[in-house]
């Protein structure tokens, strides 16, 4: 399941996918589907997230990414 949340107790948008499938591509659509936000959110992901495609699109939609980066990353981030 992928959940974009305003917090705790409030989904905004909510998915589920197949258990044969990866996090990040099923994860983005529902996310996208909400729009540029008019202020910045914070997106706290796992780090399946933290890949080349979703993380690059969520500082482009001015979101703020909390993901750590993987191990095995030559350039990580702080």
């Amino acid at each position: 399941m992928h959940r974009v949340a305003a917090n705790e107790r409030r989904a905004l948008t909510f998915a589920l996918s197949p258990g044969n499938t990866h996090d990040a591509p099923a994860g983005r659509p529902p996310w996208l589907d909400l729009g540029p936000p008019g202020a910045p959110r914070h997106l706290i992901m796992d780090r399946a997230y933290e890949g080349d495609e979703t993380r690059p699109l969520a500082l482009a939609f001015g979101d703020i990414p909390v993901v750590p980066p993987k191990s095995n990353r030559i350039e990580p981030w702080e």
